[in-house]
């Protein structure tokens, strides 16, 4: 894998990710927190988010062979995943799996979840994860793409921490283009994914 190959997956990651479109669900998720537990949420989200993209890149791979299926296979449902995700966004099509705000107790701890998983660190991002730790074979791909997880975990909480400051200068309409615009990347690279699982798959395409 070349240093282009990461960019892309780092981008990709980011699309998926997409922290400034999700500020306006993040503030109606913690409207009725304090300024010190705001502070609190973005922090342990970040890190949450940071520890669950390690986890599903070392251990990811083994899953799905534990379960016998085929990388190429997997790669292939993950690109059709990320097209949906795609026209999902869009689309400004609602999350059908996110908490409502009145859903949530005010006590409850919503670092976890709805916030790392699955509104940031959901399924398609964990697809995306595991099927690049199966191309990287190298300590020193690895130790890039890694430290991407990190700087995934300082860009989510650099975007939570100012999230009304963005939102207001933004506004919701410039929130909404920016995911639109993330949504249409996505779908670009989703389907040049898919293109390329289908030769292996199918090697009569090429």
């Amino acid at each position: 894998m070349d240093v282009t190959e990461l960019i892309k997956t780092f981008i990709i990651l980011v699309a998926v990710i997409d922290p400034i479109g999700n500020i306006p669900i993040y503030i109606a998720l913690t409207s009725h927190k304090t300024d010190a537990e705001h502070k609190s949420i973005a922090l342990k989200t970040s890190c949450t988010a940071v520890i669950l993209l390690f986890i599903s890149f070392l251990l990811g791979k083994y899953i799905i062979t534990f379960f016998g299926i085929k990388m190429s296979a997997f790669k292939l449902i993950g690109g059709i995943f990320l097209v949906y995700i795609s026209f999902t966004m869009l689309t400004n099509a609602k999350n059908s799996y996110l908490f409502s705000e009145d859903e949530i107790d005010e006590k409850e701890d919503i670092s976890l979840m709805p916030l790392t998983f699955p509104l940031f660190i959901g399924p398609a991002a964990l697809s995306i994860v595991i099927i690049q730790s199966d191309e990287i074979s190298t300590l020193f791909e690895r130790m890039i793409f890694l430290s991407e997880f990190i700087l995934i975990g300082f860009l989510i909480w650099v975007t939570l921490t100012l999230s009304k400051f963005i939102l207001n200068r933004l506004s919701k309409t410039g929130t909404k283009f920016i995911h639109q615009i993330m949504g249409l990347l996505l779908g670009s690279l989703a389907i040049g994914m898919i293109a390329e699982e289908l030769k292996v798959l199918l090697p009569g395409l090429s």
